[in-house]
């Protein structure tokens, strides 16, 4: 079954419960990830991607659509076609960055698949489609960053 067949069974309220549990498996994952690396660079890193999920979250159970209102970045594709790598304890920088940019583009095509699900209700699917727009944001950023320290020509 399809997340889209999925969702045409939910209610609101089992909606919203999946996606606050998407969010909070992210915490969970950048969360045990933070505590697991190895250089402060690394930590940093992490604690920035829990915080913005953590944000996400709250704004999720507070259903905050304000929060959201930005034009949607380009998605730059830069980690698309790389391997995502295992979360380890020993992970460096570059593996971070990737494994944080697919966990990015996998939430947002969520809340994409939701948005055109509510297509017929303004409220929510502005509401999903900014969910997901935040989302690929977040890969941009990442991306950006990845491409200004592992793609630069020397």
């Amino acid at each position: 079954m399809s997340l889209k067949d999925q969702i045409n069974s939910m209610d609101m309220d089992v909606i919203v419960e999946m996606c606050i549990n998407q969010e909070q498996q992210a915490i969970d994952l950048y969360t045990l990830a933070r505590d697991q690396a190895k250089d402060e660079s690394s930590r940093q890193k992490f604690q920035e991607l829990v915080d913005m999920e953590t944000v996400h979250k709250v704004s999720l159970s507070n259903f905050e659509i304000e929060n959201y209102i930005e034009l949607p970045p380009a998605d730059l594709k830069v980690t698309d076609y790389l391997i995502e790598p295992e979360l380890k304890g020993n992970m460096t920088t570059q593996e971070i960055i990737i494994l944080a940019a697919k966990r990015e583009d996998k939430t947002a095509r969520m809340y994409q698949d939701l948005a055109d699900h509510f297509h017929f209700d303004k409220k929510l699917n502005t509401f999903f489609q900014m969910m997901a727009d935040e989302e690929l944001r977040h890969k941009h950023d990442l991306e950006t960053e990845y491409e200004n320290e592992f793609l630069q020509e020397g």
